[in-house]
Order: structure tokens, then sequence, then C-alpha cells
């Protein structure tokens, strides 16, 4: 779980996009069979030195999203440590649905290779590997155990508030990119973008303030599950 998520900020760091212009990249992908192909013809070529990842993830993750761009901007990927012998490599639309899609198809054509398996989309977590993931964002900490979530329900829609410590303007883009990140593994990457409308991210609120009371951030996956089970 350390070097994932060592990746996931290094990923974090090197990312051209802003959470602004993720919302805002809303064209229709266009996907090329042979732009995929030619990934993992290039993959399958390398795929015994990419197993060395672990000795210097940052060389061989860059070296992984540069070949994915040639497929489309806006791809990510993560590798985590090898597990039983095999590395689990996902291929994330980086909550962007307008490359879902594309994902799919990418995963779709992967190449069978031993010692490696390859998913679509950030998978949820476990609570327990949840409460590891605290994320630096500048001088900000992340810490899931103490953040909150809020549900705002409108027009039979779920929206969340998203509560952490030390949130402003200055960092809110930052706090909003690294947060999706965080929801993307609390949720799961799908549900996270389309059982939820739309997220907002807000400072702590005073302890004595009056109003709703924000719920542990820890109990949002079952929040979210019940939301939709119920609307059935």
């Amino acid at each position: 779980m350390k070097l994932l998520l060592q990746v996931i900020l290094f990923f974090l760091s090197i990312h051209t996009n802003s959470y602004a212009e993720i919302l805002r990249d809303r064209q229709t992908p266009v996907v090329h069979a042979d732009a995929i192909d030619q990934f993992w013809k290039w993959f399958s070529k390398n795929e015994q030195r990419l197993r060395a990842f672990e000795s210097d993830p940052d060389k061989y993750l860059t070296e992984l999203l540069e070949q994915a761009r040639k497929i489309k901007r806006g791809l990510a990927i993560e590798l985590e440590p090898p597990k039983n012998g095999v590395i689990n490599m996902t291929i994330s639309a980086d909550g962007n649905m307008e490359l879902f899609t594309l994902v799919t198809e990418v995963v779709t054509r992967s190449p069978i290779l031993k010692g490696w398996k390859f998913i679509a989309f950030r998978q949820r977590l476990p609570e327990s590997a949840v409460k590891d993931m605290n994320m630096k964002i500048g001088e900000l900490f992340l810490e899931p155990t103490k953040m909150k979530f809020l549900p705002v329900v409108e027009h039979g829609k779920l929206n969340i508030i998203i509560y952490a410590n030390g949130v402003n303007a200055e960092n809110y883009e930052q706090v909003a990119y690294a947060t999706l990140i965080l929801l993307d593994n609390v949720l799961g990457e799908y549900d996270c973008a389309t059982k939820v409308e739309a997220f907002d991210f807000r400072p702590l609120p005073e302890k004595d303030k009056q109003g709703p009371v924000p719920q542990p951030f820890l109990e949002l996956p079952k929040f979210v599950d019940d939301f939709h089970k119920n609307k059935r």
C-alpha cells in the first residue's frame, strides 16, 4: 500500500489537468484501435523491464504515461506491488466519464501476460486500506479518518460535500483533485462518477455550528450504496 500511495502521489504531482479542466473536458473521445494495439505491442515488448518498477516508480510510471498519451490524453495508469507474483495495473479515466468507453476498450484489448492483471477503473478499497491513504498536498494533509461528508439531495440526485482541515480558495483545486483520487479508491471510480452527481470541498465546520451534522468520511461507501438501493 505504501508504494501504491507513492505512485498515486507522483501521478498527482505530474498531472497536467486541473480539477476545472477535468470538468470542462466534455469532448467525445475518438477511439483509435491502432493506437491501443500499438500501446499493448510496446508494453508486451517491455513488460519484463517494467516489472522492476518498484526500483524507480517515477521513472517507469512516466514512461507508461507517455505511451498512454499516444492513445488519448487524460488516461491514468497506476501500478501495485506484486502479490503472489502478479502486478495489478489499473487503467483509469481519472474520473472523466467521457473516457469511460475508451478505458473499457483499452483493457478489453489488453494481451494475456503472465504476472500481469489489467484492470479497468480504480477499484473500491476496503476501509482498512483507506484509513492509511493519507495524502500530503503542499502543507496540507488529507487524512480519511479525520474527514467528513454531508449528503445533499436535489431533485432525487445525490450531491456530496467533503470536509477536510485546511481547505481554502488558494488550494481548492489541488485539494479537489487529490480528494477525487481518494474518492475513486473509496467508492470505486465507476461508482464515484455515476452514483454521485457532484462533489464540493470545504473546510471542516466548527463543532458548535448549527445545522446538519457531517458524517465520518469512511462511512461514505455504505451511505452511497444504501441511497441507491432505497431508490429502487
